[in-house]
């Protein structure tokens, strides 16, 4: 019974997911040992970015379409490995285009 639910809930958090993410599965949360993957670099900043609300559980972030905005998609993994979508502002520095990167924010002109 149980593995005929998860799919339904899969779906359910797919039609619920905030503007410029995209769903992940649950691999894409297995160490690799390289910690410098764009997806772990960004879940560290993600992690931090959420550290006052206390949200446990593995982070990764995504660059997805909606870089181009300055935003990221942070999933969080939770101890029951159900995963939460938030969209969040990219970090300073971040390349948002050709010759572009996000300050506060904003796509802006290197």
């Amino acid at each position: 019974l149980l593995f005929a639910i998860l799919p339904i809930t899969c779906l359910m958090e797919q039609e619920n997911l905030p503007h410029g993410c995209v769903p992940v599965r649950f691999v894409s949360f297995l160490p690799t040992g390289n910690k410098t993957r764009l997806p772990n670099v960004l879940g560290q900043y993600c992690s931090s970015y959420y550290i006052k609300q206390n949200l446990t559980g593995q982070w990764i972030g995504i660059a997805a379409s909606s870089i181009k905005s300055c935003k990221v998609c942070c999933v969080r993994q939770d101890e029951n490995k159900a995963l939460h979508y938030n969209e969040t502002r990219a970090p300073n520095q971040f390349p948002c285009g050709k010759g572009k990167i996000c300050k506060n924010g904003r796509c802006v002109t290197k």
